[in-house]
């Protein structure tokens, strides 16, 4: 029997044609041909069969026998060398890989069981880990994770054009419930050069947009978005994402094995994840602003009332910036933020559908 291969001579990465032939003279020996040249003289190298290092079998990568001074053969005759194998060595068992690879029902609860474990892991394991983090940095770890408000008035933010004396009336007005949350360090600002919104960072800043400011009909509806940015406070969100939305992407580049096409492959399954992640946030939020209105006798249809409001300006920009195509700049703008806005919160209907549920639980 012979065996058609590469030779190597664990010295150079040159590879030299060769041929492995099995003796069977009764010492179980090997007989390697190395042919350096059509032209010269072939070399010849007797082994022993103990002498070699046959790796095991996956699948049907090429194979390594080693022997020497780091010597190899290498070839793609699989069966060959397996026969070589059974032959010669006092075991006749498989390697375990090559069985589990070569085992099909194995190999369909392998995979039923991978794909159950990177769901649970997406969908249990990651969340829960980002939480645990979360409220286990300090604060200083916090802060620089999910940015600053100097950054953003850098890259985003224009000074807020509200009157002095409107924002002073704001403050007043929100003065006594910030009170209540100072292990939070909640900081209200003020800020324009984006649509109407309002959010809250890490470092305890809650920015309220003049478009926002102007867009409320009464205080108790503003009152009604402060409760929920004090909610991202509150359950750390805002940190808790960064962290969530670092794991995913490290999960996926487990599961690819290439970090090279990570923003191709990832991208569209990180993105869905992360909304997914962003509305549970926004519903655990809307949870803690409809109990602290509650909690200071404000009416929760309030809550309704300004989530019905924001998605009603929404829609009219929307049909604005498709009807409006002076610049490209302008319709790109608009359309970002209403995109932003609908993707990553949970729909207008399931917020007063959460209101109406709320009421009917505490009897209101």
């Amino acid at each position: 029997m012979t065996i058609e291969g590469d030779y190597l001579d664990g010295v150079t990465s040159k590879r030299i044609k060769a041929r492995l032939e099995v003796i069977n003279n009764g010492q179980h020996a090997v007989r390697l041909h190395v042919s350096k040249h059509p032209d010269e003289d072939h070399r010849i190298i007797d082994l022993e069969f103990r002498e070699l290092k046959i790796e095991s079998r996956l699948g049907n990568t090429p194979r390594e026998i080693a022997f020497g001074d780091e010597q190899l053969f290498i070839t793609d005759d699989n069966a060959a060398v397996d026969a070589l194998i059974k032959t010669h060595s006092e075991s006749n068992t498989p390697s375990f890989a090559h069985k589990l690879e070569t085992n099909s029902p194995l190999i369909v609860v392998a995979v039923i069981v991978t794909a159950v474990m990177v769901w649970l892991t997406a969908v249990y394991g990651i969340p829960r880990s980002a939480e645990y983090i979360a409220f286990q940095l300090p604060e200083f770890a916090t802060e620089k994770l999910g940015g600053s408000l100097t950054v953003l008035d850098e890259t985003l933010f224009e000074p807020s054009e509200l009157d002095a004396s409107r924002q002073q009336q704001v403050r007043d007005l929100v003065a006594p419930y910030l009170a209540e949350y100072q292990e939070l360090k909640p900081q209200l600002e003020f800020r324009s050069g984006m649509m109407a919104n309002a959010f809250a960072l890490p470092g305890g800043e809650i920015v309220l947009t003049d478009g926002f400011v102007n867009l409320v009909a009464n205080d108790k509806e503003l009152l009604a978005v402060l409760f929920h940015e004090l909610g991202h406070l509150k359950h750390r969100h805002i940190t808790r994402r960064a962290l969530q939305g670092s794991m995913t992407t490290i999960l996926l580049i487990f599961i690819t094995g290439d970090i090279d096409t990570v923003d191709f492959l990832t991208g569209i399954p990180t993105l869905i994840l992360d909304l997914s992640y962003s509305r549970e946030f926004e519903k655990e939020a809307d949870n803690f602003a409809l109990e602290q209105m509650d909690r200071f006798d404000i009416p929760v249809d309030h809550f309704a009332a300004v989530m019905q409001r924001l998605e009603a300006f929404y829609i009219e920009q929307s049909r604005a910036a498709e009807a409006n195509l002076e610049t490209v700049d302008e319709e790109s703008e608009a359309e970002k933020s209403i995109s932003d806005f609908l993707a990553t919160h949970p729909s207008t209907d399931d917020r007063v559908e959460l209101v109406e549920q709320f009421k009917s639980a505490r009897g209101i």
